[in-house]
């Protein structure tokens, strides 16, 4: 019943183009037992059927520019191959280690943009306010 729920919930993020695997393998490796590099590669087979939907979505909608998709695949093609054997051959500490990094570090990231947007509207209102 877990692992559904935690499919559910990697579904619905990933389908929405958000990297369910944030959510996923923590999941996995957290609250479900799974070693790190077990969690990673279910996390990418799982990721092959739900995206491949999610895109027939978007190309539906005409949502996809696919020249520069697949300009990013060539890259991702490369990227994916040298990263997946650097995660098999890394001990599973130091794995779950860079990836809670990755996470920490895209939430400071994601902080610090928001904070970014959040001054430059306040600054608009000032402006407003001053001139209106």
């Amino acid at each position: 019943m877990w692992y559904l729920l935690a499919g559910l919930l990697f579904g619905v993020l990933g389908g929405m183009g958000m990297g369910g695997g944030i959510i996923l393998i923590p999941v996995l490796t957290w609250f479900l037992g799974a070693a790190q590099q077990e969690a990673q590669g279910l996390n990418l087979l799982c990721f092959l059927p739900m995206s491949a939907l999610a895109l027939a979505m978007h190309l539906h909608k005409k949502q996809v520019n696919i020249p520069l998709a697949l300009s990013l695949a060539m890259g991702g093609l490369a990227g994916s191959f040298l990263g997946a054997h650097l995660a098999a051959g890394l001990e599973i500490g130091l794995l779950r280690r860079l990836f809670g990094g990755f996470l920490l570090g895209l939430g400071v990231w994601r902080a610090i943009c928001w904070l970014k947007k959040r001054r430059e509207l306040r600054m608009i209102e000032r402006k407003k306010g001053e001139t209106g």
